[in-house]
């Protein structure tokens, strides 16, 4: 049977003895005390001075706001005044306003009346016009159908109208036989025409530029003598036949003026005297009784 060794016994250490003194803690507890209380005083002190200070802001916003309160019911006292005064104006107005929507009604029923009227005139102010249109337009084709039967007549009787050989061995121009040839020939603008119709006589009648007197008319074998002065000299023309050109000169006349007589009767002769158109004298108008 074996032994076991034996552990040789430790020395035991001697227990500590408690010590009574001050902690450390407490006295660093105090200072944190003071320095928290320190900081509580002067933030409420200065919390205090802000709330004083915003406080005096606010007394000094709140007078302002008094003073603009005090304006602004000033100014409401104004508008009330002025909105009285304006209310019966209005009022005023509002009665003048009826009258005038009145009147404009009264105008307005009229201005229909008015234009109603005048559509009525123009509506027959284009009938009578359409009618004086249509009525125009016929007498225009009745004018177009008279000019062409005008032109027609005129180159008819232009074809009728002969050339001959007066009384000097001058060649005449167109010759007319009647008042309508006449006409024809005044119109053609050739020479200046001056008709006569003069009756036997013992003094002469001026025939534009020229005096003429009849002294015999024989009526049955249609002939007849006259005298014809010109520039104070007195020339015989005898014995001259019907549509025969009796022809003379004038001392400025470059062409011979020619009397044509077409139609004889009892002591009287018809016809015309014709002139050159350079003949300044020709343009004379004739005068003087057809009759003694």
């Amino acid at each position: 049977m074996s032994t076991t060794p034996t552990r040789p016994e430790m020395p035991q250490a001697e227990s500590p003895v408690p010590s009574y003194g001050t902690p450390r803690w407490i006295p660093i507890l105090f200072v944190v005390l003071f320095l928290v209380s320190g900081y509580l005083v002067y933030a409420g002190i200065h919390s205090r001075q802000g709330l004083e200070m915003q406080l005096s802001q606010s007394n000094a916003q709140i007078s302002k706001q008094g003073t603009t309160l005090d304006k602004a019911n000033s100014q409401i006292d104004d508008l009330k005044a002025e909105l009285d005064l304006t209310s019966q104006k209005l009022g005023l107005t509002q009665t003048q306003l009826a009258e005038a929507r009145k009147t404009a009604a009264v105008l307005r029923r009229e201005q229909v009346q008015s234009s109603k009227q005048l559509q009525a005139q123009i509506g027959q102010v284009q009938q009578q016009t359409q009618a004086g249109m249509g009525q125009l337009s016929n007498e225009l084709g009745g004018t177009k159908t008279d000019l062409a039967a005008t032109r027609k007549d005129l180159a008819s009787t232009q074809s009728k109208l002969e050339g001959t050989v007066g009384d000097m061995g001058v060649m005449s121009g167109l010759i007319a036989h009647n008042q309508k040839q006449l006409d024809q020939l005044v119109r053609m603008g050739q020479r200046d025409y001056f008709k006569f119709n003069l009756y036997k006589s013992n003094h002469p009648y001026r025939v534009g530029p020229v005096m003429v007197q009849v002294s015999h008319v024989d009526q049955k074998h249609w002939r007849y003598n006259m005298y014809v002065t010109v520039s104070d000299k007195r020339i015989e023309k005898k014995n001259k036949t019907l549509y025969e050109p009796v022809q003379f000169y004038t001392p400025d006349a470059m062409a011979p003026l020619e009397i044509v007589v077409y139609q004889i009767n009892k002591n009287e002769i018809v016809g015309y005297l014709s002139a050159p158109k350079d003949q300044q004298q020709g343009k004379q108008a004739a005068a003087g009784p057809s009759t003694k």
